[in-house]
């Protein structure tokens, strides 16, 4: 006879995932101590604060997110810090206001980051992200640098669907430098109509597919030594 009983381990994993309830009390307590929002280094089944209001940071560091991480809409009064973190869905900021920094450092995404319409006060962070499907950031707003070095953006497959690893960077604007160097992109990178004030750095980066520039006002020029693409289109 099968036995289903769950193993000590699996009891203790779920036993240690964050209910809906710890995350609410998280959030008041965090706000009654003018204090940032942390859940760092815990297990969330998922996380979902759209449109909604956070009058402090928000702390993801080396948290595990069973799900996907919906922050549309939401404001948030700080830093959003994701880094280190296993995502095993997709992340949602799109028209979301970040008063501070983004970061997805180290980071592992199973699937897509859309941050379409989003406004970044400072920098963002994606520096060594492993993300698969694609990450939008069209018609975003971002204050300081944009940092993917070393970062891996892998297609998708579910089921017949492929999502194709793509970098959407179309009208963006972007007051600081880009930064792809050594970074592995298995799509495109789509860089048309960007406003770009710093340096847009793909030195030693690789694109499986096209670099897409056309009508993108680079204020300080692009460098593409050692980049590898399959067209460049201008």
């Amino acid at each position: 006879m099968k036995n289903d009983s769950p193993t000590p381990q699996t009891t203790l994993e779920t036993a240690s995932v964050l209910m809906p309830a710890d995350i609410e009390k998280e959030l008041k307590t965090a706000r009654d101590q003018g204090r940032a929002v942390d859940f760092s280094y815990k297990i969330l089944p998922f996380l979902s604060l759209a449109e909604r209001k956070l009058e402090t940071g928000l702390n993801l560091e080396g948290a595990t997110i069973l799900g996907s991480i919906s922050l549309r809409g939401v404001m948030i009064d700080g830093d959003l810090n994701i880094s280190r973190a296993i995502v095993k869905g997709s992340v949602f900021l799109d028209q979301a206001t970040i008063m501070g920094s983004v970061s997805l450092e180290q980071t592992t995404v199973r699937g897509v980051i859309n941050l379409v319409g989003s406004q970044i006060k400072d920098s963002l962070n994606f520096n060594q992200l492993i993300n698969n499907g694609f990450i939008s950031l069209a018609k975003a707003r971002i204050g300081g640098d944009f940092n993917l070095t070393g970062g891996r953006i892998q297609e998708s497959k579910q089921g017949n669907l492929t999502i194709e690893g793509n970098l959407y960077l179309r009208q963006a604007v972007i007051n600081g430098n880009l930064n792809l160097q050594r970074s592995a992109i298995e799509g495109s990178v789509d860089l048309m109509q960007l406003l770009a004030l710093g340096t847009v750095n793909l030195e030693e980066a690789f694109i499986a597919k096209y670099l897409i520039i056309r009508e993108a006002v680079l204020e300080d020029g692009i460098i593409l030594k050692g980049a590898r693409y399959q067209q460049l289109v201008k």
